[in-house]
């Protein structure tokens, strides 16, 4: 099922050839650079094995980030951990040097989450627009579950919304995140096309952002004094505790591929 799941996207491959899966990026992705030298091996924190039912339904999508595709229960595995906002939020998830806005950090690259949604059957939209008229961040929704073990060692789930909540209700977010998409930019010096949410890590944000990959479809101010969420604290782990995310595409009859 595996090999089936990721056949149509072979042809991408230059973008992410450092990982096991095949996929494209959005339907203009560049040229491969086949003189570019090979990028120097990221350092991940390990983070421990993911919390999932049977890992061997998993299949890793790179050699050292800690991301995993389940073809089989069509969803996404990633390994973070848990930090403290410490204002109002920007983030759900993002990198490390971004922690002190975001409620977990990852070492993953957007991209190949981006790829992994892809191959499952995710239609990315487009991120929030504000001209000429405010267009909410659109695409396939995406449910979120996060797992994590207590002091206790015992299992706990979670939906990601419970860990978001409104600052004015003070109720958890309802809302499910959409498959935006992101953005790139070109690299004048060289011609390549450079997707954005790699370099900021503006992985999933709760707030809109035009290089999101995913975003909440509704609109959510950047400015600080105008931002809606903060972390739900009391739903939280400690500071630094490994957290399983687990994205899944609620795909439809249209977007679900041939024979998966």
């Amino acid at each position: 099922m595996f090999k089936q799941l990721l056949t149509p996207y072979r042809r991408w491959c230059p973008l992410l050839g450092c990982l096991a899966l095949a996929a494209c990026l959005t339907g203009r992705a560049p040229a491969a650079d086949n003189d570019a030298e090979p990028e120097e091996k990221p350092k991940v924190r390990d983070l421990g094995p993911p919390l999932v039912d049977d890992i061997n339904d998993l299949r890793r999508l790179h050699a050292v980030y800690p991301v995993w595709i389940d073809a089989k229960h069509k969803q996404l595995v990633l390994m973070a951990e848990t930090c403290r906002a410490n204002y109002p939020l920007e983030f759900l998830a993002t990198y490390p040097a971004r922690g002190y806005e975001s409620l977990v950090i990852v070492q993953v690259k957007p991209s190949i989450v981006h790829a992994g949604l892809l191959a499952l059957g995710a239609e990315p939209g487009h991120p929030a627009r504000f001209e000429p008229k405010f267009e909410p961040a659109t695409g396939t929704e995406v449910e979120i579950e996060v797992r994590w073990k207590d002091k206790a060692g015992k299992l706990q789930k979670s939906r990601a919304q419970d860990w978001v909540r409104d600052i004015q209700t003070k109720k958890a977010l309802e809302l499910n995140w959409v498959f935006a998409g992101g953005s790139f930019w070109t690299d004048e010096s060289t011609g390549k096309q450079i997707y954005r949410a790699d370099g900021a890590g503006d992985f999933i944000s709760v707030l809109n952002l035009p290089t999101a990959t995913l975003d909440l479809p509704i609109r959510s101010a950047s400015a600080l004094e105008s931002r809606l969420f903060e972390g739900f604290v009391e739903r939280i782990p400690p500071e630094h505790t490994p957290v399983t995310m687990i994205l899944k595409p609620k795909l439809t009859a249209k977007t679900k591929k041939p024979g998966s």
